[in-house]
C-alpha cells in the first residue's frame, strides 16, 4: 500500500514589506497577487517531488479571505 506526506504551505493575500521613509523604517501592507504566489511555491515545491493536492481559502472574514493554503502530496518511501 502506497503512503503519502503532505505539506501545507500560507500564502497571505496582504505581506509585510519594510521601507525607508524620512522617520526611519516603516512596516507598510502590500496587497500581493495570490495567482503568482501559489504558481511560485508549487513550482518551488515540485522541484523537490511535491505534487498540487488542493488549494484552500480557509480563512474567511468580512472583508474575504485572507489566505490560501496550498496542499501538496508526494509518496513516501
Amino acid at each position: 500500500m502506497k503512503k503519502y506526506e503532505y505539506k501545507f504551505i500560507e500564502i497571505p493575500l496582504v505581506s509585510d514589506k519594510t521601507e525607508k521613509s524620512g522617520y526611519g523604517y516603516v512596516q507598510t501592507r502590500q496587497p500581493q497577487v495570490p495567482f503568482e504566489a501559489c504558481k511560485e511555491a508549487i513550482i518551488s515545491e515540485a522541484a523537490n517531488g511535491w505534487h498540487l493536492k488542493q488549494i484552500l481559502e480557509p480563512r474567511m472574514s468580512v472583508y474575504g479571505a485572507n489566505c490560501y493554503q496550498v496542499i501538496l502530496e508526494r509518496e513516501t518511501e
